[in-house]
């Protein structure tokens, strides 16, 4: 078992942070998958932060898919525009709580990034302590070099994940259970129902309290319900690779080892009528 504090900072943790040393916050920003409606990406800032955009620079727009993993020179370039080095301590954040900001943290993680933690809870953690906002993200006056050092296994792609099974690694679908039993219609127009064979469904919310990661007992006791055995290697997938990263943060707190997300998740296998699916009708 992994402690929290790797992973996550409080509210009250950061602000003191922000106090003492210099910390580049990061607010984590994408419209709602389901329904479109865009995030807010103008006001409410914790004081210093800028937008990392995962419907813009933050994702690779070029495979088709909705947000796929950029080129460690892109995502370099972008990190340094907004001022980061790979020696800066950076925590992520977000509007909703707990939702894509796990996404960014996975991805500097895969980037080697060492210095990085999500806020718990976001911002409505901040705002119920009641410490200040702004209503501007903070100007950028210094392009920064981010040197990366990239770092296997933290993504993968289908051919991983059709060999899963063979290679004894476990599937854990981030998505609702309608649409993991294929009772619902994919929200994607081309996107089948249902989920990709022998996977386990793991509901990111069921993860979460009040937008906050649950204790690390209580998320082993989701992982066992869910039929995932936190002691063998973990493959995770959602719609589109961004709620994946709040199970693998989780089942990285729970000690598993050998956590992957697989990038192209559901909007890419649900739209491959090669790849094979399961239902629960």
């Amino acid at each position: 078992m992994q402690s929290m504090e790797g992973f996550f900072i409080q509210a009250n943790e950061l602000h003191k942070a922000m106090l003492e040393r210099p910390v580049v916050v990061l607010r984590a920003v994408m419209s709602d998958p389901v329904s479109g409606v865009a995030d807010n990406t103008s006001s409410d800032f914790i004081p210093g932060s800028v937008n990392f955009d995962l419907d813009g620079p933050g994702s690779d727009h070029g495979t088709g898919l909705p947000h796929s993993l950029p080129s460690a020179q892109a995502l370099s370039l972008y990190l340094g525009q907004l001022g980061i080095s790979a020696e800066s301590e950076v925590v992520v954040y977000e509007n909703r709580g707990l939702f894509c900001a796990p996404r960014v943290w996975w991805m500097l993680k895969a980037l080697g990034h060492k210095n990085v933690r999500v806020l718990d809870g976001g911002l409505p953690a901040w705002k119920a302590c009641g410490y200040p906002l702004n209503e501007a993200p903070q100007a950028n006056t210094i392009n920064r070099v981010y040197v990366p050092d990239p770092q296997p296994g933290w993504f993968v792609g289908s051919d991983f994940v059709s060999q899963a099974k063979a290679n004894e690694w476990q599937i854990a679908d981030a998505r609702s259970a309608g649409r993991f039993s294929g009772r619902e219609p994919d929200p994607r127009p081309g996107v089948r129902s249902g989920h990709i064979p022998g996977a386990r469904n793991v509901p990111f919310t069921s993860l979460l309290d009040n937008q906050r990661m649950r204790s690390e007992s209580q998320l082993v006791d989701v992982f066992e319900q869910a039929g995932v055995d936190i002691n063998k290697p973990v493959i995770c997938s959602c719609g589109s690779g961004v709620t994946a990263c709040v199970v693998a943060m989780a089942a990285k707190v729970c000690g598993t080892s050998q956590v992957s997300v697989y990038d192209g998740s559901w909007a890419e296998w649900g739209a491959n009528n090669q790849f094979p699916l399961e239902t629960e009708l």
